[in-house]
């Protein structure tokens, strides 16, 4: 068993751990009692059904979107935390929508902890859009707000899924560092917006450990980048070598793969909860 420090996930203020032994009760519904021998009279009270229709629950729309390919190499390079935190970027402009352009980034941390990076154009916790990656969740990177409340032990709450768009996430420790990977839209709606042209505020925070919880060091800085264009859609001159054709005739391929099968329902029948556990 374990209780926390607050509401919020995070370190736990006790624990322990104990043994029980059960005593198990029968299955209600099997238990044979003695027939009854009054007879009550038959309900003649007709109800109308219930005329009330709830609508469906609505799917969220695709995300139709085409973002660009994050480049190789990420050449902009930011040294934050007194050189312990390193972040790398690069924006990619999309030819074809402005709601499609990204930003690339990975932050390299020198300690094993969790580490974020936060969007808020006015510097404060409070209001900022914060993207962390926490090695206690395995490869977990993930958008929160912020509450703005520093005296929590974790003071983020995470994004509902239809914000969870995040691109190309990674989350690795080898040799005591931690790296974490994303791609961003530089616009996306309810959220604060990255300029591929112009000054932008942004945060950094570093963990004291690998579970979420309160930074160890944070900050924040500012950053203009140097957009570069999508590299699939970059126009080169046309050669002018002329290839001879190619003759060899591939035979079709004769493979037949075999339909998916479904899997046999569960026709397990468990019995139901008494109403009081004792």
């Amino acid at each position: 068993w374990a209780v926390g420090t607050g509401n919020e996930p995070g370190y736990h203020a006790a624990r322990g751990e104990f043994t029980l032994e059960f005593a198990p009760v029968p299955d209600a519904a099997t238990t044979t009692e003695a027939p009854s021998t009054t007879t009550e009279a038959p309900l003649t009270t007709t109800e109308a059904p219930p005329t009330t229709t709830e609508a469906p629950p609505t799917t969220p729309a695709p995300d139709t979107r085409n973002p660009p390919d994050c480049p190789s190499e990420l050449t902009q390079v930011t040294s934050l935390n007194d050189g312990a935190l390193t972040l790398f970027t690069e924006v990619v402009v999309s030819p074809t929508s402005d709601s499609e352009s990204i930003l690339c980034a990975r932050l390299e941390s020198d300690s094993e902890s969790w580490v974020g990076f936060g969007i808020s154009p006015t510097g404060l916790m409070l209001g900022a859009n914060t993207i962390i990656g926490v090695p206690a969740y395995g490869d977990f990177v993930s958008k929160f707000n912020s509450t703005g409340d520093p005296t929590k032990q974790a003071p983020f709450a995470p994004m509902d899924d239809t914000h969870q768009t995040l691109m190309n996430t990674k989350l690795t420790q080898v040799d005591g560092k931690t790296v974490v990977s994303f791609s961003k839209y530089l616009n996306e709606e309810g959220e604060n917006k990255i300029l591929a042209d112009g000054e932008n505020t942004f945060l950094w925070a570093v963990g004291t450990g690998n579970e979420p919880g309160y930074h160890a060091a944070r900050g924040e800085f500012t950053l203009e980048f140097a957009p570069v264009p999508d590299a699939a859609t970059t126009t080169e001159a046309p050669s002018t070598t002329t290839e001879a054709p190619l003759t060899t005739t591939e035979a079709p391929p004769t493979t037949t793969e075999a339909p998916p099968t479904t899997p046999a329902p569960d026709t397990r029948n468990p019995p139901d909860c008494p109403s009081e556990l004792t």
